[in-house]
């Protein structure tokens, strides 16, 4: 580059003039005459948009809006719209991530509250039962105790497991059998767990050796996430397979749940014969076989 040139460019006058110019035409291309709004629907508000923002209101400030308060939220409501519906015109929701999402998911919430809608008759009801007995089988429970051994105050906590057993073994009242371990936060006892509850508090290993223990006498050592521990099974409550008028609620939320999912597997199936859907080469390969056929809205 010229001397010259360079000097041309640090002078503060081009500045001056490049930064005007600059603001000019931003000013231009706010300031110029909008198309002619002929046909275009004007914004609308009705008295149910106005119940809509006195209950809003309502639910966060635990008092009705005053007249002042309610014709704030009203204009509000109307910049909003005319913002939104501006912005839409402009194209700015073009390739943005997180209003497509939004979009998406409340397009997938009206399928799924249309298919809420549909209310099933009691036959409906009680083959959908026979057809998923499985789903409403009451899973095996049991009740416990234990004897803690915190590995963070004995040098051999699974050492001291073991010989506690030997001495409850041996007839150990109940009241020296809980002199022996440590101090367990969430207590000594859990009373009608089923599997789920025991493998989440104590982790599957423990849940799976609990659940194979003799019921009536101790066991152990068990290791879970805290520590060692020697257990007491103390009742059992078998699987059992409930009548359908005592679960009829969660049959309904089931067959509601399955309505909705079916809904939104068909929409989604119709959407991708309106619109169509290619994949590249190198995103088939990243693919399952299957994948590229079928679309979820979980």
């Amino acid at each position: 580059m010229e001397l010259a040139d360079m000097k041309l460019l640090r002078e503060p006058l081009l500045h001056f003039a490049v930064a005007g110019l600059i603001l000019f035409s931003g000013y231009s291309w706010f300031s110029e005459p909008q198309p002619d709004a002929d046909g275009v629907e004007p914004v609308q508000v009705g008295q149910g948009e106005v119940e809509w923002l006195k209950k809003l209101y309502q639910n966060q400030w635990l008092r009705p809006p005053d007249m002042q308060e309610l014709q704030g939220l009203v204009t509000d409501l109307v910049n909003e719209e005319l913002l939104a519906r501006e912005a839409e015109a402009m194209g700015l929701g073009e390739d943005d991530i997180i209003i497509r999402r939004r979009l998406a998911q409340k397009l997938k919430f009206l399928v799924e509250d249309t298919a809420r809608l549909a209310q099933p008759t009691d036959s409906d009801l009680r083959s959908y039962f026979e057809a998923n007995r499985p789903k409403f089988v009451k899973s095996p429970r049991i009740s416990f105790s234990h004897i803690y051994f915190n590995p963070a105050n004995r040098t051999d906590a699974t050492g001291d497991a073991a010989a506690a057993l030997a001495g409850l073994a041996t007839g150990t009242s109940a009241d020296a059998a809980s002199t022996m371990g440590d101090r367990f936060l969430l207590g000594p006892d859990m009373t009608h767990a089923d599997r789920q509850s025991v493998s989440g508090t104590f982790g599957d290993e423990f849940a799976d050796s609990l659940l194979a223990a003799e019921a009536g006498q101790w066991t152990g050592p068990l290791e879970s996430g805290y520590g060692t521990h020697l257990v007491l099974v103390t009742a059992r409550e078998a699987a059992s397979a409930p009548a359908f008028e005592k679960v009829r609620k969660k049959v309904l939320a089931e067959w509601q749940h399955d309505q909705q999912q079916k809904a939104s597997q068909g929409y989604l199936a119709r959407l991708r014969e309106k619109y169509g859907v290619e994949l590249d080469d190198n995103v088939k390969a990243l693919l399952k076989p299957d994948s590229g056929s079928e679309v979820s809205m979980r």
